[in-house]
């Protein structure tokens, strides 16, 4: 019996497979389009994740928006305002900063990589309910205020000093309290050959909020703890217990807002003496030994990073400013090898100062208020010199006061983690004076990093403003037109997206960049331009200053100081606005930098 013809043609037919070259064709193709499905995505994912990283550097800058308003807020001109601007490293002709080592970059096509960056400061003082940020000594004796200095400024880490094995007189691993955090080679943005800089990149960079107290000692009666590491709060122990010119609450004070003021208050005799002049017990590696002659005369300083808390009010600081003013500046001291030119005389001068808030005389003379009036034609003299160098030597950060133009010495300290986190147990005694000294030497190790409030921070620019606007430009295409009027150094913006800043032009067309912030010059007295005068007084500051590398080069530099309004009754004109602009880097990707600008009102006296 014959097959079916249909079963006999399918039995007949040859079943043919991919050749090697179509099967490697394949390949290929899905090779491609799988690369190319990848890239998309990846780059999808790229866009994503650097949206994510922009996203929360935008929630970040919200979070400290909000604190830095809350601080404009509560300014109070019972105290005064220092605006010190500069580029890093400050004074030299080279201030290009590299954002990370691998920034190749040269956006002012100077030949060099980096940019210039500011690293501005700002200090104020503020009405509120403000606390140390030292942790408590004894339980229920914590430093507490209604008044503070509030500091913005780039603080300054110490190199790692891994050859001195002397733990008395390492300040890296130990830090102290009368630290100047003097050292030239960890200046902002400086590479100094063969030397480690923590300090050199900008991504490196954290902007400090250091928030000081003005704590005066409480008076008889202040509530104390039965037992403070064996020290009992009846009979003589009490007094090493009690809040004095030294400790609030157990913690270390300055003596004064002012740096120069900050040492004062020691006497040249034994141990004990009044509270206002004895070194506080816990501070006792600084003391005298029994039967000496007389303690140390060093002071406490807020550059240490370590100190938080002075014992003055805002009235005590306003009857020094001008008591002191009128009879000598700030004395210079942080470069000598004299910690202290004349303690006695010190102690004399601040004793009078006080004795003029005492006697309710803090206005001067009308011919000597009339002197702090800086003439608007121009010049100079004493009394504006000293109250202008005295504003500047109560910034946290330390200046020389001694040259024509003021120095900065350094800024304050800060880590981005305690240096010594470990400590072996014979460092310290096994007994109440041991677990007191281990108790403040971790206290200390905890402040090193309790400043830091914008990490990463590359740039901070701090510009002011009358809130005044240029009349003459009339013209609805220049980007100043109805614009307020910036101060600070000269400022200028990549307009047209070149890469490049040319200052040469005025911004009125695309290929010119234009100026945000100009240098303050003081205007003649003459009602030429009248929005730019309030009342019988034209527009001045008093108090400013400009630093310059040479002769015909812009400034590097500038301090503008306000003050008091009660100088013979003509008025400090106060701005009233204040410009913040700083820039962060995304912690980990240095390559990303997102900068905010906000601007901030000034409370009217």
């Amino acid at each position: 019996m014959s097959k079916h013809p249909s079963q006999h043609g399918m039995q007949s037919m040859q079943t043919r497979g991919f050749t090697v070259i179509e099967m490697l064709v394949t390949i290929g193709v899905l090779i491609l389009v799988a690369a190319g499905v990848s890239t998309v995505f990846t780059s999808i994912a790229d866009t994503v994740d650097n949206g994510k990283k922009l996203a929360e550097l935008n929630r970040y800058a919200a979070q400290f928006e909000r604190v830095m308003r809350r601080d404009f807020e509560n300014m109070t001109r019972d105290g005064f305002l220092v605006i010190a601007q500069q580029e890093a490293p400050g004074y030299t002709a080279d201030r290009d900063v590299q954002l990370w080592a691998g920034d190749s970059s040269d956006l002012n096509n100077n030949g060099q990589q980096g940019r210039p960056r500011r690293i501005d400061e700002i200090m104020f003082f503020a009405r509120g309910d403000f606390e140390t940020s030292r942790r408590a000594i004894a339980t229920g004796m914590i430093a507490q205020s209604s008044e503070a200095a509030i500091y913005y400024g780039h603080g300054q880490k110490r190199a790692p000093d891994l050859v001195n094995v002397d733990m008395d007189t390492n300040l890296f691993f130990n830090p102290r309290a009368t630290d100047t955090n003097i050292d030239e080679d960890a200046r902002l943005g400086v590479a100094p050959p063969g030397v480690f800089n923590p300090n050199q990149y900008a991504s490196d960079w954290s902007l400090l909020r250091q928030v000081t107290l003005l704590a005066q000692p409480q008076t008889a009666g202040q509530s104390l703890p039965d037992d403070v590491f064996g020290v009992l709060r009846i009979n003589s122990d009490r007094r090493w217990l009690e809040d004095s010119q030294r400790q609030i609450a157990l913690q270390p004070a300055a003596r004064s807002i002012f740096n120069s003021l900050s040492q004062t208050g020691f006497s040249g005799n034994v141990l004990p003496e009044p509270a206002d002049y004895e070194v506080p017990r816990w501070y006792r590696q600084y003391t005298a030994a029994p039967g000496n002659a007389a303690p140390e005369f060093e002071p406490m300083l807020r550059a240490s990073g370590l100190v938080d808390i002075v014992t003055e009010d805002l009235a005590t600081i306003r009857s020094i400013l001008y008591g002191l003013s009128f009879t000598e500046g700030p004395l210079d001291h942080w470069d000598r090898g004299n910690i202290l030119l004349n303690p006695l005389s010190m102690d004399q001068w601040y004793d009078e100062s006080i004795t003029r808030l005492k006697d309710q005389s803090l206005s001067p003379s009308p011919s000597d208020a009339a002197s702090l009036i800086l003439p608007v034609t121009g010049g100079s003299n004493p009394h504006f010199d000293n109250a202008r160098d005295w504003m500047i030597d109560a910034l946290p950060s330390l200046w020389d006061l001694n040259p024509t133009t003021p120095v900065q010495l350094s800024r304050v300290r800060y880590e981005d983690v305690p240096t010594r986190l470990l400590y072996d147990e014979n460092d310290f005694a096994d007994s109440d004076d041991g677990d007191r000294d281990r108790a403040y030497v971790e206290a200390d190790q905890e402040m090193l990093g309790s400043s830091v409030f914008i990490p990463n921070c590359t740039e901070f620019i701090v510009e002011w403003s009358y809130g005044f606007i240029d009349p003459t430009i009339t013209d609805p295409a220049d980007p100043r037109y109805k614009k307020m009027i910036w101060y600070g150094l000269d400022r200028w913006v990549d307009a047209n997206n070149d890469g490049e800043i040319t200052t040469n032009g005025n911004g009125t067309t695309p290929q010119q960049d234009h100026r945000v912030a100009q240098y303050y010059n003081r205007r003649p007295a003459v009602p030429a331009i009248p929005d730019l005068e309030r009342g019988p007084s034209p527009e001045m500051i008093v108090g400013h200053v400009a630093i310059n590398p040479g002769f015909g080069t812009p400034p590097v530099s500038e301090i503008a100081t306000f003050g008091h309004s009660d100088l013979g009754g003509r008025d400090w004109l106060w701005p009233k606005f204040i410009r913040i602009t700083l820039s962060i880097s995304d912690p980990q990707d240095q390559s990303i930098e997102q900068t905010f600008q906000m601007v901030f009102d000034v409370p009217d006296a």
